[in-house]
C-alpha cells in the first residue's frame, strides 16, 4: 500500500500528456438525418471527386506555427452521405445508370485559430455537381460555412460536429434544390 501511495502520482503524470495527443487526422462522417424531402425519381450513377488544392481539412494556427491534418477516406463519405441523400429522396443509386451525378470537392477545411484563452473556428465548404445525360448538363456550386467559437484551446470533436453538420446541410440543399430536381424530371 505504501508502494501505491508513491507510484500514483507519477503514473498519474504519465497519463496525462498522453490524454492530450490527439490523432493526427480529422474524422470526417457525415450523416443524412432527414427523410424524403423532394422527390427524385432517377436512377444515377454518382461519383466524388477531390479537386482540393489544400488536403488539409483542418488547419490548426497557433501563435508561431501552422499545424494541417487531413482527412482520410473523404471521397467515401462525401459519396455515403450523397448516395443516402438520394436514395432517401427516390433516387435510385446504380453504377450501370445512364444518368451520371458528380460531384467535386473544391473545399472542405475549418481554420482554427487559437489564442491565450480562446479559441475560434471557421469552417468553409464548396461543392459543384455536374449531372451528365446523354443530350444535356446541369452544373451548379453550393457553398457553405460555419463558425464556432470558445474559451481555452479548441475541442477535435467539436470541429468534427462542426464540418459533418456543414457538410450534411449543403447535401440536403442539393437534393431539394428545385432546379436540379427539374433537371433530372426533364
Amino acid at each position: 500500500m505504501h508502494i501505491i501511495k508513491y507510484l500514483l502520482p507519477w503514473l498519474v503524470l504519465l497519463a496525462l500528456p498522453a490524454c492530450s495527443n490527439q490523432p493526427n487526422q480529422i474524422i470526417l462522417n457525415p450523416v443524412y438525418k432527414n427523410g424524403q424531402i423532394s422527390s427524385i425519381d432517377s436512377s444515377l450513377s454518382t461519383s466524388v471527386i477531390d479537386l482540393r488544392g489544400d488536403s488539409a481539412t483542418l488547419k490548426l494556427i497557433e501563435s508561431d506555427k501552422t499545424k494541417t491534418f487531413a482527412s482520410h477516406g473523404i471521397t467515401t463519405s462525401i459519396k455515403s452521405i450523397l448516395d443516402s441523400a438520394l436514395s432517401r429522396n427516390g433516387a435510385s443509386i446504380s453504377n450501370l445508370a445512364a444518368v451520371r451525378f458528380e460531384l467535386d470537392i473544391h473545399a472542405l477545411q475549418a481554420v482554427v485559430t487559437e489564442k491565450l484563452m480562446s479559441h475560434s473556428s471557421e469552417a468553409d465548404i464548396e461543392f459543384g455537381i455536374r449531372v451528365i445525360r446523354a443530350n444535356s448538363n446541369f452544373s451548379k456550386v453550393y457553398r457553405g460555412n460555419a463558425n464556432l467559437a470558445g474559451p481555452l484551446s479548441h475541442d477535435r470533436a467539436k470541429v468534427e460536429g462542426q464540418l459533418n453538420k456543414l457538410t450534411e446541410q449543403i447535401i440536403t440543399r442539393i437534393v431539394s434544390d428545385p432546379e436540379l430536381i427539374q433537371f433530372l424530371e426533364g
